[in-house]
């Protein structure tokens, strides 16, 4: 485990962290304590209504909910709850994907319809079979490149365990996709956000490095797209050119 102080790992059966010499467990000065979010207490509170509690407070009450979920106990239960919020958005983005197939085979000339229906029913059995895959693949990676942009900007307390659960619980915004034709734009905003508050909270560090570990990827993308697309601009002008002159 993790000391909730320093964030150094150290053995579970430890009362003290060797580290900083602070009692395992103890909150830290002027902090509250952490819990379990109500995803992990469904035991008692019950599965539906725990799976609700907690996407109703990571969605609308972010900070709090963040401050106060423990950074401990395991990977299985975020990694479970990614899943089912995942998977249900995904369905949604299937449903409207399919609508606007079907307003679009109307529009098509006849002789294309075939093609776009075989397309279509491919591209859904596809992403059907591989969605769970997807989630968890996109859940660790995310991880991985903010856990690892944090520790350069020194901003991790809580180990990766901690910012697998801030991850995880952010996935809480791929419900937004129930939401047609803008729902993917909603979902990713309202995903960094989440990430962002997450983060800062569940490692207890500045705003300034939680937004700069979860943007720069998004950045760095972005840059890339742009110098492509002006790359290839540049290579079509020359190729337009070079076709005038002969």
């Amino acid at each position: 485990m993790f000391c909730s102080h320093c964030g150094k790992e150290i053995a579970d059966s430890q009362e003290f962290c060797q580290y900083c010499g602070a009692r395992v467990g103890a909150p830290t000065p002027g902090a509250g304590a952490r819990e379990k979010t109500p995803w992990e207490d469904r035991a008692a509170q019950g599965a539906i209504s725990g799976l609700l509690k907690t996407g109703k407070g990571a969605l609308f009450s972010p900070s709090e909910f963040f401050r106060k979920m423990s950074v401990t106990g395991g990977f299985t239960d975020p990694l479970l709850y990614a899943m089912i919020v995942g998977m249900v958005g995904l369905m949604f983005l299937y449903f409207w994907d399919t609508f606007l197939h079907s307003t679009m085979h109307t529009i098509l000339p006849p002789e294309m319809r075939g093609a776009q229906d075989i397309l279509q029913n491919i591209g859904i059995a596809v992403l059907s079979v591989l969605s769970p895959l997807l989630v968890i693949l996109s859940l660790f990676v995310l991880t991985g490149m903010f856990h690892l942009l944090l520790l350069m900007v020194r901003g991790v307390k809580a180990g990766f365990e901690g910012t697998f659960r801030s991850v995880a619980y952010s996935f809480s915004s791929m419900i937004f996709l129930s939401v047609p034709f803008c729902g993917r734009l909603i979902a990713m905003v309202w995903f960094v956000v989440l990430v962002i508050i997450g983060i800062k909270e569940a490692h207890e560090t500045s705003g300034g490095k939680a937004t700069f570990a979860v943007l720069f990827p998004f950045v760095l993308c972005c840059g890339f797209a742009i110098a492509v697309a002006l790359l290839m601009m540049g290579v079509m002008a020359a190729s337009i050119g070079a076709t005038a002159q002969h």
